[in-house]
């Protein structure tokens, strides 16, 4: 079987779209309070990343197009039983319609809960992107793991946020 290619593939590194960007959050992130949208603050420094840049939890894009945005987000409460939360994201600072997800933290005080979403987004160059939450616990928070022993396991992000251009 053959397959040919009816035009030209184009993007960053000459091969299929290729612009990126892996963002993670390597500390706790406290709740401001049960009625406040608390952006989600990423590392200085992603993981990966080409043709975007963020800055305070706020991504940038450098290129016009289609991208697919996953979040995982890992939620506990220190107190309190089953607090609800809310998930959701903006661009430009304006809040997607239909992106909320609520949901509720099971098993009492010191679960860890992940809460994740896939959304494709059309961006125009300089176009942002943001990720908010809140919950109705003033002690909930984004949790971040370090590594562990027995046996050796690496640290687990509070906040994992990967994009590709579709």
């Amino acid at each position: 079987m053959v397959f040919r290619v009816a035009g030209p593939i184009s993007g960053a590194g000459g091969g299929a779209l290729g612009y990126y960007g892996l963002f993670i959050s390597t500390v706790n992130q406290t709740n401001a309070g049960t009625t406040s949208a608390n952006l989600v603050a990423l590392d200085n420094s992603p993981v990966r990343a080409s043709g975007m840049t963020h800055s305070a939890g706020v991504i940038t894009f450098a290129n016009a197009g289609k991208y697919q945005v996953i979040m995982e987000l890992a939620f506990t409460a220190s107190t309190g039983t089953n607090p609800t939360v809310s998930v959701w994201i903006a661009q430009n600072g304006v809040n997607i319609a239909n992106s909320l997800q609520d949901f509720q933290l099971l098993g009492g005080a010191g679960t860890v809960q992940i809460s994740s979403c896939v959304w494709i987004l059309d961006i125009a160059v300089n176009d942002t992107f943001q990720i908010y939450w809140r919950s109705t616990n003033i002690n909930t928070t984004l949790a971040y793991q370090g590594p562990l022993t027995s046996p050796t396991r690496p640290a687990s992000p509070s906040a994992i946020v990967s994009i590709t251009q579709v």
